[in-house]
């Protein structure tokens, strides 16, 4: 329990006053809650002794006035909890989001994004509430057994020593059990995640579904994967009966213990009809109280899923960035740099230089490194290859390669992505408030693009959906202009050939070496 503390610390301290002030509210609805039987077994008491009836005034309201503060502190705790479970378990998963976000492309490649996704989103929930949950539950469990435990050992002082007894043999069973109690969340934990994922790529991959009429194929996988997630259901269902059974045995003989002893007490006249009213309720709740204890041990093995989960993301390295930031790139120089994917070569001891100004093509099949080569050159795999990648002399690890991604670098994908939002927001996705602020910079935006006609045809205009032209466009290939790839490749252009040799992809660069190629088959490079 401490480890997920530690953990989750910083996140707490984020909304600290307000955590305060909810657990300050739930002890003050505690201390109503312990108040009320000693009220009613009082009122009891009053009641086989009353001659008339005016004292029933007074209990009705001060019992209707303690009853009424506990639910209004209850829906300000409640609002409250809401607010800080809701915050900080954002705060957590934005936190691990961020981590992943500059983690090496060769582990988020590998991943199934809707299975992380809602793994990361439903352990960070489930922590920060277990945390906050935790801290008010034991503080008002503590003053629960407290006062219950003084008053019974006042009233009767074998009862105590019984549930005691009792105590003791729950923890020697909850020690026995946890483990399985942790193997059989996890688990199902990780059922739930998968199935979650198949469920996700049947309507994710429906082109290719249709395509290949694979309709029964993939059913067939979501099946195999919510039979798993059945089956780990149903076990971690009896690994919880177990552990419940103990506790409803616990709570069965504590109750026959107390109406044993209780009954032989009134009879015996040591005891009035009010007073085990109220022995009763207390000792009732202090058995609560020590339930909760005994299963926080479950709760907390439930929650230690989620802990090492988060933990191993938490754990992951991070591409390596640096520091230096220059006011202009004047050349990059690749020096014997050599890059493989599973063991096998895709660039192999590779020397290019480019310098502002030019034009350089690098053409090949597909396979052939192109990408990865950008991706290198990008600063995408940093601390992934061998050699040494220079922007004006300065080794790449020792540059904000993020900074210069974002002020002074771009790259024109062939498939790029539009977000689904409106077509302002995905030509000003660095700075959203320049569409409202500085309407003729996304005017010329879209005179450079050439997106003037297509413009017209949209319902809204700029603020229209990326939805609606989420369709292959052209727009710089027009009747009167040249093809995009062609103008830049026109006549002046480096050009360097990687080849792919059967059966894996080996990169060699050829320098100088002008070759004729389709332009979808190249990458060009140029800065100004």
């Amino acid at each position: 329990m401490k480890k997920i503390f530690t953990f989750c610390k910083p996140y707490l301290l984020m909304h600290k006053w307000r955590l305060l002030l909810h657990i300050f509210i739930c002890l003050v609805a505690s201390v109503g809650g312990l108040v009320s039987p000693y009220i009613i077994g009082d009122f009891i008491d009053q009641l086989m002794q009353a001659e008339d009836i005016s004292f029933i005034y007074r209990y009705f309201v001060l019992f209707a006035s303690i009853s009424l503060g506990a639910l209004l502190m209850e829906y300000v705790g409640g609002r409250l909890y809401i607010r800080l479970q809701t915050r900080l378990g954002y705060a957590l998963n934005i936190s691990i989001i961020r981590r992943l976000h500059r983690a090496p492309l060769r582990f988020t490649n590998r991943q199934d994004t809707a299975y992380l996704n809602q793994r990361i989103n439903n352990d960070s929930n489930t922590l920060i509430g277990f945390c906050i949950n935790i801290i008010q539950s034991i503080l008002v469990n503590i003053v629960i057994i407290s006062v219950a435990s003084a008053l019974m050992t006042f009233f009767h002082p074998p009862l105590a020593g019984v549930l005691l007894g009792l105590s003791a043999v729950y923890f020697i069973f909850y020690t026995l059990y946890k483990k399985v109690l942790y193997n059989a969340n996890l688990e199902f934990k990780e059922a739930q995640a998968g199935f979650f994922s198949k469920l996700h790529e049947q309507l994710f991959n429906v082109r290719f579904i249709k395509l290949h009429s694979l309709f029964n194929h993939f059913i067939s996988r979501l099946d195999h994967s919510f039979n798993r997630l059945l089956g780990s259901a149903l076990r971690q269902q009896r690994a919880t009966y177990i552990f419940g059974g103990m506790d409803k045995l616990v709570m069965m003989v504590a109750q026959m213990t107390l109406l044993i002893f209780g009954g032989m007490e009134i009879i015996a006249g040591r005891l009035t009809i009010g007073r085990f009213v109220i022995m009763s309720s207390y000792f009732g709740m202090m058995l609560g109280a020590i339930r909760y204890f005994f299963n926080l041990g479950k709760t907390i093995q439930n929650n230690k899923v989620s802990y090492d989960r988060l933990q191993e993301l938490a754990q992951i390295v991070q591409e390596p960035n640096g520091t230096l930031l220059p006011e202009t790139v004047e050349n990059i120089e690749m020096q014997e740099v050599s890059f493989a994917y599973n063991g096998n070569d895709v660039i192999k001891n590779m020397n290019l230089s480019f310098k502002r100004g030019q034009i350089y093509v690098i053409a090949g099949a597909n396979g052939a490194g192109k990408s990865t080569l950008a991706d290198i050159l990008l600063g995408l795999q940093t601390g992934e290859y061998n050699g040494q990648v220079r922007y004006n002399g300065i080794l790449m690890e020792e540059l904000d390669m993020y900074t210069m991604r974002n002020s002074l670098m771009a790259i024109s994908e062939q498939e790029p992505i539009l977000l689904t939002d409106s077509l302002a927001y995905n030509l000003n996705l660095d700075d959203e408030n320049r569409v409202s602020n500085q309407q003729t910079v996304l005017k010329n935006l879209i005179d450079i693009l050439g997106l003037e006609d297509f413009l017209q045809t949209l319902p809204e205009g700029y603020d229209s959906d990326s939805c609606l032209f989420l369709r292959p466009i052209n727009p710089c290939k027009t009747q009167e202009q040249p093809n995009f790839f062609d103008y830049w490749a026109g006549g002046t252009a480096t050009s360097y050939k990687l080849n792919k040799p059967p059966p894996r992809p080996s990169a060699e660069m050829k320098g100088n070496q002008k070759t004729k190629h389709s332009p979808f088959h190249g990458l060009y490079i140029y800065w100004y």
